[in-house]
């Protein structure tokens, strides 16, 4: 390589990731009261957004307009180029399990699979259940585990589909404290190794801060953006307790916690 083209590859500008979710001027309502918007964001692919806010900010609403099961009243919606379809195109997780009670582990693991049209064999669904840190609970029935089992195992089922996405709604919400913390961990190295685009949503300053690569702070009704920040913290080689105790989360989370609490009046 001659010294002109190493000095071309040098000064290039780095090639910006594809889009995998674009909204454009979305608002959504439920007759005469607005929830949602209006609303402009722009999601590259592989990024862990997390959105965030006071209870009826219309987080859940704009995850559901992103996965397809509602239409926005206002503006469009793309996800991967095309406009999104309900149970296409994105794994989903929502806070409750919604396991099938009648199947064992493996058996709404193969489901998931099935539906996709792959291939289901033993050596796949133990694959994905390592993947979320499950060993030999294939053969057991969902109600043999524990609450934070069944969650993994719903984020198993939701990885075992090749999507672009993964949406996820509050899931660590009704888990005790101890095994909340245990998950983000793992969904935090998951969603490392994948490399897959997410868009959680949670009520936790904590949580949003420690999981998220971008946190958007949702407005109280009608939910707009009220900050939206990049997190610039590693999300490999790093421990979670050494993680959460770098004065940058400590800065982070102020900051997220002063946007969402300088928007709700009581």
């Amino acid at each position: 390589m001659s010294s002109a083209d190493a000095t071309r590859l040098v000064d290039a500008e780095p090639v910006a990731a594809a889009e995998a979710i674009r909204i454009d001027g979305v608002t959504h309502s439920y007759g005469d009261v607005t929830a949602v918007g209006p609303i402009d964001l722009t999601v590259p692919q592989g990024e862990f957004l997390v959105l965030v806010g006071a209870s009826g900010c219309g987080k859940s609403t704009l995850l559901r307009l992103i996965a397809g099961f509602e239409q926005p009243t206002d503006g469009t919606i793309h996800t991967d180029g095309t406009a999104p379809e309900p149970g296409r195109g994105a794994g989903l997780v929502f806070q409750q399990p919604r396991l099938f009670p009648w199947k064992t582990v493996g058996g709404n693991i193969a489901l998931a699979l099935e539906y996709a049209g792959q291939t289901v064999t033993p050596a796949r669904i133990d694959e994905l259940l390592a993947r979320v840190g499950l060993h030999d609970v294939a053969h057991r029935r969902t109600w043999q585990i524990s609450g934070g089992q069944q969650q993994r195992v719903a984020i198993a089922r939701a990885l075992a589909v090749d999507n672009p996405l993964l949406l996820l709604d509050e899931p660590f919400a009704a888990l005790d404290a101890l095994t909340r913390e245990k998950l983000q961990d793992d969904l935090r190295q998951v969603s490392a190794s994948t490399g897959r685009t997410s868009v959680f949503v949670t009520h936790s300053v904590d949580e949003a801060v420690f999981l998220g690569s971008r946190v958007v702070v949702l407005t109280p009704q009608p939910g707009t953006i009220a900050l939206d920040l990049r997190i610039d913290l590693p999300r490999t080689g790093v421990t979670a307790d050494d993680l959460r105790a770098l004065p940058e989360f400590a800065a982070l989370r102020t900051e997220v916690g002063h946007a969402i609490r300088d928007r709700v009046t009581v």
